[in-house]
């Protein structure tokens, strides 16, 4: 059972399943609708995207790049106090949350909405797993984001004096055999209070904490992101099972790389 911290710095946090693409989708949504309502998630929307897919046709030397706009539909479930909730598409469904409290509670959460889109349309495989996790770096007054994070993750914030830090990223990915894991810190001068930020490629309609809400000041993002590029079926395993397996693994890689950036003082104030 893991252990909360008093003061932990989870702002968001996500998993995710893609899995073989279900065209009939649309005649599952009541079912699963009413169903993910009873489980406390009542609500609801549907929307259609629109997804840019890059297309190179085989004229002229180098071929020539045609986009086209495919479109996309996705349903949202989410709770009452729009801090939880599920993003469902044809070949994929995630979870996102903003009200964190341990790692087994947010995964019986997930799985629960797995079922009940696996009961109604009979998942076949999924061939990749993920979880993404967004912790927020924010220094005491009187104290300087340096005490928080290893000298490798710093860059040059405090190095070009008299310019003045607007932002510094540092991004390290690995591998190990199937499984990748992408380390992120994200240095940011916010100098008008304010909500702590997203990553661009990541928009949420998720409420996020009341403590997240008013930051001003240096503070920094640690984004981790981990998956496995592995096909998984479920014709002969029970879901729950691969589930769990992989999603544990892959919060043990982001722990760890975790706790390669920040540094005692960090977990110090944040205990």
């Amino acid at each position: 059972m893991g252990r909360k911290m008093k003061n932990a710095p989870i702002y968001y946090i996500l998993a995710q399943a893609r899995f073989n693409p279900i065209l009939s989708l649309d005649q599952h949504i009541p079912k699963i609708q009413d169903e993910l309502r009873q489980a406390g998630y009542p609500d609801f929307s549907k929307e259609a995207l629109a997804a840019i897919q890059f297309n190179v046709s085989s004229g002229g030397e180098l071929g020539q790049i045609t986009p086209t706009a495919q479109p996309v539909v996705r349903y949202q479930f989410f709770n009452s106090d729009r801090n939880a909730g599920f993003i469902l598409e044809q070949n994929g469904i995630s979870f996102q949350m903003t009200n964190y409290d341990i790692f087994e509670s947010f995964l019986e959460s997930f799985l629960i909405g797995v079922n009940i889109i696996h009961n109604s349309a009979k998942l076949a495989y999924s061939d990749r797993i993920g979880i993404r996790c967004l912790d927020a770096v924010c220094p005491k007054v009187d104290e300087k984001i340096s005490a928080y994070l290893t000298p490798s993750v710093l860059g040059l914030f405090d190095q070009l004096a008299p310019r003045k830090l607007a932002q510094a990223i540092s991004e390290t990915m690995t591998k190990l055999e199937n499984t990748t894991l992408v380390s992120r810190v994200i240095i940011i001068n916010q100098e008008r209070t304010g909500a702590i930020s997203f990553p661009p490629d990541l928009q949420t309609p998720l409420q996020i904490g009341e403590k997240f809400k008013n930051v001003s000041g240096v503070y920094a993002i640690i984004d981790t992101d981990a998956w496995l590029q592995e096909r998984k079926k479920f014709d002969t395993v029970d879901i729950n099972v691969v589930l769990k397996e992989v999603l544990a693994a892959l919060h043990k890689e982001v722990n760890s790389s975790f706790k390669s950036i920040a540094t005692k003082h960090a977990f110090k104030v944040w205990e």
